[in-house]
């Protein structure tokens, strides 16, 4: 149907009634729709809300003048093509070329002639009509030029183009992307089936799972197979395509064949991973040369031995610090000096020589010395020697002590046997305790004072601050038996009596006997103390897993809710926006029955009221609004239960503290809502470098256990702020707080205030060792029946 042919729409604007009446009368009897606005505002409404075929305004309007009016609609896009007829009583010529000059069309001047009139807007109108008729023209040319550039650009692009109807069949295919997939022509591969190119159906199903959610797809990774089965990595960038409707019409999009090079980032990455295997292995190397270098050093620095090492020529190359200090020259002062001349200088005589060393006497110091040479050689010539000068002075006072020291030993060998022969007619007392401690006690040796009959008077310690052997029941001469060792009381070694038992044989084994108890205490007591601390790392591993297993479990949770979440979203969506629809019906509907007699639509209302439509309407729309809200809030818990799912993660990487905080309360929110109302006060904190996952774990411990605290309603007050180039978090709730006696106490492993079954005593234990590892600080500051704060310190660590 021509367009010229349909009815026309004419809008007038004029604030007379009798000129609109008129002016509505005329054209109505020529076949036009004509609605009527009696000011300028109104008129600008209407024409945005009608889009008429032609306007004809008034010039002189009270409020907005018709140029003004004019002006307006010629700026607005929905109205600048409408045809516009100005009316006025003036014929002033500058006054036409104002209405002119804003946008009019026509000018005609009052009283009307309708004739005229009627034939102005026939020909604006057949003047519009054709003009749109060009238009159309010119943009059908433009549009097959574009169409033949696209064609042109699909035949010479190197990608596959494709299309696919709603059943996954080809309908359109470049020549590249029949050769991608193993065919000579196009015409072979159209009519195909896409998922006949998958390797897997379930890669595909998962593909189309994701573009007909997100509308899209970018270089998307597609496992493929040509025609004769080869295998081949493709790339795809994809979208859904809509008929008029909006309803699904298929796939279309440009897929590359990346095969080459995903096998050069492969050899790239294996390539990769080796030289890191090897440059590893070079710092592995370095650092223990580096070691070992410096443990040679610290060593050859420390010995007690004066070392010289010399070259071949007998100059000094190096010594340690032994030699020089007892040389009394510094290291520059002897290097390349002969050796030889040194040791004159110093003051050492040669007085013996042996096999492999030589005994020197230093008069100055009156000490004996052994010099030994050990040479270092290369493959065939001597390099140097390694001089030592060992102090032998005590061994060879020793060596003239020894025949002396032969003579009294075989004196007190024949009294000795003769004591060990007495072993067996002593009685031996072997007492174990629970510390595990063993004694050895001989009751030969009874108390001093009963052995020799001695008086108080005759002890060193009388009259002295001190114990004394008699005021202890019990005791051997000379002391009491307490710990591994015999105590000795003050002033003991001057009194005789003491003096004659420390010299019996058999005390002395005894007392060889207790040191040997006591090492083995000390040992028992360090197996406990690693024990203990194996039960603490094994518990703690034990809660890290239990975590890293609830990670996993919201991960999964949050996957499956995740899908289901986004079909009520976007249908609740398509409901919506089908109520607006069906609400504006109604409206216009109930419009039009206003307009008949009330005996016709007497029923109609009387049935309305029963349904109690009016309110429907108004409650549908409250209903929608509450289930996208709800929808929202179980997307935002996923997305809160993904983070979560993540705490098991041990890289490191840049993470937003207040995000951490704010999901991990999302995600214990059950726990704190009916105990407490939650403040927040988020500053302006930079990112950081952290595990967030295990951050995110200490900050849960910390509301848990204030939410445990409270007893009825109270508050936890959440603060962040940057300082100092540190992040700190304060968490403060208004509970029962710790008790003084236990505050220092409460980040010891195993250590609870709660009840007992109600706690593993972890908690804190685990979040003092999180902060440690991060190089932060946690503290507490707590007043029994007010409440606690803790503060928890993390430093700011750009990635």
């Amino acid at each position: 149907m021509n367009e010229l042919d349909k009815q026309q729409s004419i809008l007038v604007i004029d604030d007379e009634e009798l000129s609109c009446r008129m002016l509505k009368s005329v054209l109505a009897d020529n076949g036009y729709a004509v609605e009527t606005a009696n000011s300028g505002i109104i008129g600008i409404d209407r024409a945005c809300s009608l889009l008429p075929d032609a306007i004809l305004l008034d010039i002189f309007m009270p409020e907005m003048d018709g140029i003004r009016v004019c002006g307006i609609l010629r700026e607005l896009p929905e109205t600048r093509h409408i045809p516009i007829i100005c009316m006025t009583g003036s014929e002033a010529t500058d006054l036409k070329i104002r209405c002119l000059e804003a946008g009019a069309n026509e000018f005609v001047v009052k009283p009307i002639e309708p004739l005229e009139l009627l034939m102005r807007i026939k020909n604006l109108l057949i003047l519009r009509h054709y003009a749109s008729v060009a238009e159309e023209n010119r943009a059908l040319r433009e549009y097959r030029r574009t169409e033949e550039q696209l064609k042109r650009f699909i035949d010479s692009s190197q990608d596959m183009v494709f299309r696919t109807d709603t059943t996954g069949t080809f309908t359109l295919m470049n020549q590249a992307g029949a050769e991608i997939l193993g065919f000579r022509s196009v015409s072979e591969i159209l009519g195909g089936k896409a998922a006949d190119y998958w390797r897997s159906p379930e890669d595909r199903t998962r593909m189309v799972e994701t573009i007909m959610r997100d509308g899209i797809v970018k270089a998307y990774p597609i496992p493929a197979k040509k025609a004769d089965g080869t295998l081949i990595d493709l790339e795809a960038t994809s979208r859904i395509m809509e008929d008029e409707q909006g309803n699904f019409a298929g796939i279309e999009g440009i897929i590359r064949d990346v095969t080459e090079r995903n096998g050069r980032e492969r050899e790239m990455q294996r390539q990769k991973e080796n030289l890191q295997v090897k440059h590893q292995e070079l710092n592995d190397l370095f650092t223990k040369v580096e070691s070992v270098k410096k443990e040679w050093e610290s060593s050859f620095d420390a010995t007690g031995d004066m070392i010289i090492i010399v070259d071949s020529r007998g100059l000094i190359k190096r010594c340690n610090r032994t030699f020089m200090v007892f040389a009394d020259r510094t290291y520059e002062g002897l290097l390349l000096k002969d050796w030889d001349s040194v040791l004159d200088e110093i003051g050492f005589k040669l007085n013996a020589m042996y096999q492999n060393s030589s005994e020197l006497f230093h008069e100055k110091s009156n000490r004996w010395f052994q010099l030994t040479a050990h040479p270092f050689r290369d493959v065939d010539n001597l390099e140097g020697n390694i001089m030592t000068i060992h102090d032998t002075t005590e061994l060879k006072n020793i060596s003239s002590a020894l025949e002396i020291t032969n003579r009294q030993i075989e004196q007190n060998r024949v009294t000795l046997q003769n004591a060990l022969d007495e072993i067996s007619e002593l009685i031996h007392q072997v007492t174990f305790k629970k510390d595990f401690s063993v004694r050895f006690a001989n009751p030969n040796l009874r108390r001093c004072h009963d052995l020799m009959n001695c008086k108080k008077t005759s002890c060193p310690c009388y009259g002295k601050d001190a114990e004394r052997c008699w005021q202890i029941a019990g005791t051997y001469c000379g002391g009491r038996v307490q710990g591994a060792f015999t105590e000795k009381f003050d002033n003991c070694s001057e009194c005789p009596t003491y003096q004659f038992a420390t010299s019996d044989p058999i005390y002395q084994i005894g007392e060889s006997f207790n040191n040997m108890m006591h090492i083995l205490e000390l040992q028992h007591a360090e197996i406990e103390r690693a024990y203990n601390e194996l039960k603490v790392a094994q518990s703690q591993i034990t809660q890290q897993e239990k975590m890293a297993s609830i990670g996993q479990l919201a991960a999964g949770v949050a996957h499956e809710i995740n899908n289901p979440t986004g079909f009520i979203m976007s249908n609740l969506g398509s409901f919506q926006k089908y109520v607006d629809k069906l609400l504006e019906f109604m409206e216009v509907q109930t419009a039009t029955l206003a307009q008949l007699p009330a005996e016709q639509t007497e029923e109609l209302q009387k049935k309305r009221r029963a349904l109690k439509v009016d309110f429907i309407t108004e409650d549908i729309k409250c209903l929608v609004k509450e289930s996208l809200d709800g929808a929202e809030r179980i997307k935002k818990i996923v997305q809160d239960l993904k983070s979560f799912s993540r705490v098991d993660e041990a890289e490191q990487k840049m993470a937003d503290i207040n995000a951490g905080i704010e999901s991990t309360i999302n995600i214990v929110w059950n726990e704190l809502k009916y105990k407490a109302t939650v403040q927040k006060e988020y500053g302006d904190i930079p990112r950081t470098k952290c595990n967030p996952g295990q951050l995110n774990q200490v900050f849960m411990n910390m509301l848990v256990n204030a939410a445990h605290a409270i007893d009825k309603q109270g508050e936890i007050k959440i603060k962040t702020w940057a300082e100092d180039g540190t992040i700190k978090v304060t968490i403060t709730d208004t509970g029962s707080g710790i008790p003084a006696d236990k505050v220092n106490r409460i980040f010891e492993p195993f250590f609870t205030t709660k009840e007992v079954g109600k706690g593993t005593g972890l908690g804190l234990s685990i979040a003092y060792d999180i902060v440690k590892k991060h190089k932060g600080e946690i503290l507490v500051e707590s007043e029994e029946g007010r409440g606690t704060t803790f503060t928890v310190k993390i430093p700011i660590i750009e990635g």
